[in-house]
């Protein structure tokens, strides 16, 4: 059931494939232990984990590497990962399915795709716990410097029972695992520079064993860097801290805590209009006003009223022991916490709303592991709890002056909630080996219980803490209760080897996302238009319920050596698909859970190693996404002819393609990414153009010994400096480009960082 990984070789992750540094493996495969190592993957690849994509194999010194193309190892993310070693889509940017997009160079605007579907409900874990909930605030996307990964695991298609926990698993799973305290004492110190005042000073301590008790590692770093068009900083002075602390690797009884603040502050790069986005040439550095005009109208388009402002920290724990039930078990407890809390600000007309966020996440899961003859088989449980906002609970407006200052006008909306969000799961997984087969199967069954909310009447209450509202409020508006919902998530794959070059992979899984919870923030205009409170609560509780998608994946994996051919075909059948829908009933279109779609397509990847020093890779993905069927619009009369069109937003074609090229000391490693063109809109009216980016990485090993380890690392993002537009607003359900907003991409960024390792 665990993902196989090969951390103890030298690996560089370049393109869909992940990349072995010819080099060091030849230099380590002259030790005793880079034998043993070489031995150990060999046994890894008898028995394979079935719902695991092979990587195509290397040629060195006539044996056979296997390793995982999901899987981003340590090398990987210190390419991809960039100098700003922040975002840790960044560093799955080149893996095959996976669409990483992003505003600025930096990692601080991204969004992610995989397989096409957004990511609305975040499926991100680190070490396979779900800490990020829904809506704004720091989460996981930018909490981690990437130096304290060691690798970062994606899913795609049938999500194994043990994963996939959180709100959604339906666009995949980005779990990134922590580079966990050291045997031995160790220091690592970075700085970077970059274009646009980039700064980034890095600083992790290993303390090593301490009397063979615990071992333990710290970490800080602090960023900054100018936004690449317009006033501002992104990040703002970005600072983190971090510290594990775990039991030695010989001890029976394993266990570890790891604990990580977060203060980031960022302002925001105004979007265009689809017009502007299509003249580039005119608005590609249109950006928020960098002064104050004194006419509160245009005065919301200031700098200074469009940021984000967010602390987040985080404690997760294992305790890991032996058990003897059936023999030699293991049981695993794993809980966490996280608390964010912070503000996000936009300018609109003439006011400023003023976001409010402060919320809690915790839980734990409980899981059991055993083996019995050729099977291993695990169960386990999940519970967890989750803190709105998500929908918004607390909002205020401020009036802007004309002398720029901002006044308190009013609470846009205070809401109390009377429960949270609840998550409840049992699983349970089996895994059984055979000669040239192998079969993965397994459970799981999920009980989601949506928010209850209390909406107040917060007329008078002044500018204080959300806190302070609340025990001010006196008079409600309305009541909402959550729900309950049931959902079956079952898994079951299989692996079979026709042969040592050629084998073939087969697997289906049930995934889900939470439901589309964006109505919350609409209930209270509907209730001012009359709606009552009976028809308020059908539109909580009947209409929005969770996504649910029937997922099939057929591989072929063909390994000759020195060329290796990865091909999976695809297929993704969902209901409950979330979109703006007109409710016949009520009269009213809003966000629900009511559509129908479908994705299929295939994902190749292709690998030559043309030398012992120079290798390619190619990676290549159609998808076809899709509704099934029409719906209507929200004037209640007209129907939107959705069906077989496209879903916005999704490209059918994407391409990556690399070179890693070794040179005595130096590396280097050139990237070229294309993203097909998408659309805008549900019936594939307006259109966004396709474009490829050129990345470039080069390093420098200065000084290279036992003991100390010196390197000169430069690289740049968009080499030739191509202007296009990143990413868009639209939504799967958009039918009118008017309202959303396009994103453009970064332009030429370098950096250079210097590295020093003891």
């Amino acid at each position: 059931m665990q993902h196989l990984r090969t951390a103890t070789v030298a690996m560089m992750v370049c393109s869909g494939t992940l990349a072995v540094s010819c080099q060091d493996i030849l230099a380590e495969s002259n030790t005793t232990e880079g034998s043993e190592t070489l031995n150990l993957e060999k046994e890894k690849q008898q028995s394979l984990d079935v719902d695991t994509v092979t990587l195509p194999s290397l040629w060195i010194e006539d044996q056979i590497i296997m390793a995982d193309p999901n899987v981003v190892d340590k090398d990987g993310l210190e390419i991809y990962g960039g100098a700003a070693q922040l975002n840790p889509y960044a560093a799955i940017s080149m893996l095959p399915g996976v669409d990483i997009r992003s505003g600025d160079a930096y990692g601080m605007s991204l969004s992610h795709r995989i397989r096409g579907k957004a990511d609305r409900n975040i499926g991100e874990t680190l070490e396979g716990l779900p800490l990020k909930g829904i809506g704004p605030g720091g989460g996981l996307s930018t909490l981690m410097d990437l130096e304290n990964l060691e690798s970062i695991t994606v899913e795609k298609g049938a999500i194994d029972v043990d994963s996939g926990l959180g709100y959604g698993s339906d666009n995949g799973m980005v779990d990134m695992h922590i580079l966990q305290p050291k045997e031995m004492a160790g220091l690592l110190v970075q700085q970077s520079f970059g274009t646009e005042d980039f700064q980034r000073s890095f600083l992790r301590v290993d303390t090593g064993t301490i009397k063979d008790i615990a071992k333990l590692f710290v970490s800080g770093s602090y960023t900054d860097a100018e936004k690449w068009k317009g006033a501002g900083d992104a990040p703002d002075g970005r600072e983190n801290g971090a510290f594990g602390l775990a039991s030695p690797d010989d001890h029976t009884v394993k266990w570890s805590i790891d604990g990580v603040y977060n203060k980031q502050k960022s302002y925001n790069y105004r979007s265009l209009t689809y017009a502007q986005s299509q003249n580039l040439s005119q608005y590609y550095t249109y950006d928020y006003n960098e002064t104050i005009t004194g006419i509160p109208s245009q005065d919301s388009a200031y700098y200074g009223f469009n940021y984000s402002d967010f602390t987040t920290w985080t404690l997760i724990g294992k305790l890991q022991t032996p058990v003897s039930l059936l023999g030699d078990g293991v049981l695993t407890f794993k809980p966490y916490y996280l608390h964010d809390e912070g503000n996000s600000y936009s300018g609109s007309g003439t006011t400023v709303t003023d976001w409010l966020v402060e919320h809690e996440t915790f839980g734990g899961v409980l899981e059991y592991e055993q083996t019995v003859g050729i099977a291993d088989i695990k169960l386990g449980y999940w519970y967890g709890e989750d803190e709105p906002p998500g929908p918004p609970t607390s909002r205020k407006t401020r009036t802007i002056n004309s002398d720029g200052s901002l006044s308190f006008k009013a609470w846009e909306r205070l809401v109390g909630v009377r429960d949270n969000s609840h998550f409840n799961s049992p699983y349970f997984g089996s895994e059984f080996h055979f000669d040239r087969f192998s079969l993965n199967a397994g459970i799981r069954y999920l009980w989601l219980t949506t928010p209850s909310l209390t909406f107040y009447d917060a007329t008078g209450i002044g500018d204080v803490s959300y806190n302070q509202a609340l025990a001010q409020a006196t008079s409600e508006y309305f009541r909402v209760d959550g729900d309950t919902y049931g959902v079956f998530l079952p898994k079951i794959g299989g692996n079979y080897r026709l042969s040592d070059t050629l084998s073939l992979d087969a697997a289906y899984g049930r995934n889900y996302n939470t439901p589309q919870y964006s109505v919350g923030s609409r209930l209270l205009s509907y209730y001012k238009k009359g709606k009552t409170e009976a028809e308020l609560q059908d539109m909580w509780s009947r209409m929005i319920k969770p996504e649910e998608s029937d997922n099939f994946d057929f591989g072929i994996k063909y390994d000759l050596g020195q060329f290796t051919w990865d091909t999976t075909l695809f297929y993704s059948k969902t209901k409950n698909t979330a979109g703006t829908y007109y409710d016949t009933d009520l009269g009213e279109a809003y966000t629900q859970n009511a559509g129908k779609s479908q994705s299929y397509g295939i994902e190749m990847a292709l690998a030559y190693q043309i030398n012992e020093r120079l290798k390619a890779n190619l990676a290549l993905t159609y998808n076809r996404s899709e509704f099934t069927e029409d719906f209507v619009a929200a004037d209640g009369i007209t129907t939107i002819n959705a069906e077989g069109n496209q879903i916005p937003e999704v490209p059918e074609f994407m391409a990556n393609m690399s070179l890693l090229w070794e040179i005595g000391d130096f590396s280097i490693c050139p990237r070229v990414r294309y993203l097909g063109p998408r659309y805008a809109d549900v019936e594939n009216k307006y259109d966004m153009d396709d474009f490829y980016l050129v990345d470039l990485d080069i390093a420098w090993k200065l000084v290279e010994r036992e003991n100390r380890n010196i390197t000169l690392k430069l690289a740049a993002t968009n080499l030739l400096d191509k202007e296009y537009v990143a990413k868009s607003s639209a939504g799967d359900q958009t039918t009118e480009i008017s309202g959303l907003s396009f994103t453009v991409g970064a332009p030429r960024t370098v950096f250079a960082m210097l590295q020093f390792e003891l």
